[in-house]
């Protein structure tokens, strides 16, 4: 079994410098072959990749075909660009595992739930092992930052926050 790794709003295709400027490329094109080649450089062709939304933007064509390139197989949760053209070519999709609105996980004793959206879901158990509570990872937001307003159980996992690279839950558990 390979790794687990999570992230969200590729943006694959969205061709508008507020979405790739920041992320501190030139061009869309500039963007996406940067983030496959980050992308492919910790990510196994084995290994489970959880796509929290926001994977394409404008052409789907171009979209589907960097998405392919992309090692792993995926489970995507949809996010508010995921519109029901692009639900369908996930569906045809053969590295696409599942599509939900959201879902939750077990790894090692923890409990995640993964959504597009930051979701408050944790009992805030601060004292004790992190694995009292249940841990939110999310994306949507882009913020540059690993916490949703400092809350230790909403992590972001998109790319804005991780380099243009995917997280793998082990680092996740250890921040």
């Amino acid at each position: 079994m390979g790794k687990i790794w999570f992230t969200s709003d590729l943006h694959l295709g969205h061709d508008r410098e507020f979405m790739y400027g920041p992320r501190g490329f030139s061009s869309i094109f500039q963007h996406d072959e940067e983030l496959l080649a980050r992308w492919n450089s910790v990510v196994a062709p084995e290994d489970t990749v959880y796509i929290l939304g926001d994977l394409i933007l404008n052409s789907n064509e171009h979209g589907m075909k960097f998405l392919n390139w992309l090692n792993g197989e995926f489970h995507v949760i949809l996010g508010n660009h995921d519109t029901a053209t692009r639900i369908k070519l996930y569906e045809e999709c053969e590295k696409i595992k599942s599509i939900q609105y959201a879902t939750m996980i077990k790894y090692k004793k923890g409990y995640f739930y993964l959504s597009h959206y930051p979701t408050l879901t944790a009992n805030y158990e601060e004292e004790g092992p992190w694995h009292k509570n249940i841990i939110n990872l999310y994306g949507h937001t882009h913020q540059q930052t690993n916490f949703f307003d400092g809350n230790p159980f909403m992590y972001h996992v998109g790319l804005d926050s991780h380099n243009c690279y995917p997280v793998n839950i082990d680092e996740i558990i250890s921040d």
